[in-house]
């Protein structure tokens, strides 16, 4: 990103979270997307229904994969991107780092993949079972560990995907702060002397 000077001061201090933010908000048009296709793909007479027969396996897609796809995906990444935009500009100062972005990203990304897609697939695998003839508690143990694994295992990308956001944008706020405040309070010149 162009270093430039503006009304605001140094954009230097902003270059390193251009990366992160592009890809977040990329990544939540794409999911925004993807989510409209699959919600419009569900309103076809066809597709309604066999989701309503196939039970809860139908369930796993939807609400549950189309809303992770759309509100996770598209939403909350996106407000992750403009949180790591808008936040040095409101503090003036940089994020604490932009290696926690990328890793807040990656976490997050991969996280909302393995969940809503773990959802979209075990709904399919376990939906034409059930209308197959197998009870759904059949189809559940047929797939076996697997099926809990996947959507765990995309829980918990998302909740350290999420939770290093929330670590980098407090750092972001604080750390600095408080580094600025001590070395402040530590300084010769604001001492003051008593005899």
């Amino acid at each position: 990103m162009p270093v430039r000077e503006s009304a605001g001061g140094d954009e230097r201090a902003f270059a390193g979270a251009a990366s992160p933010v592009l890809k977040l908000l990329v990544v939540s048009v794409t999911f925004l997307f993807i989510g409209t296709v699959q919600g419009v793909l569900q309103t076809f007479p066809a597709i309604a229904a066999w989701l309503r027969g196939a039970g809860a396996a139908g369930h796993m897609i939807d609400p549950l994969a189309h809303a992770h796809i759309n509100l996770v995906g598209g939403v909350t990444m996106g407000m992750m991107g403009l949180f790591y935009f808008v936040l040095p500009r409101l503090v003036a100062r940089p994020l604490y780092s932009a290696r926690l972005a990328d890793v807040s990203f990656w976490l997050s990304f991969c996280g909302v993949s393995l969940f809503s897609g773990s959802l979209i697939v075990l709904g399919i695998v376990e939906g034409r079972m059930v209308h197959a003839g197998m009870s759904y508690p059949q189809a559940l143990a047929a797939v076996g560990p697997i099926h809990h694994l996947l959507i765990v295992a995309g829980g918990v990308l998302m909740g350290f995907g999420y939770w290093s956001f929330i670590a980098n944008v407090y750092l972001s706020v604080f750390a600095r702060r408080r580094k600025h405040a001590t070395a402040v309070s530590a300084s010769p010149l604001l001492k003051v002397n008593t005899p």
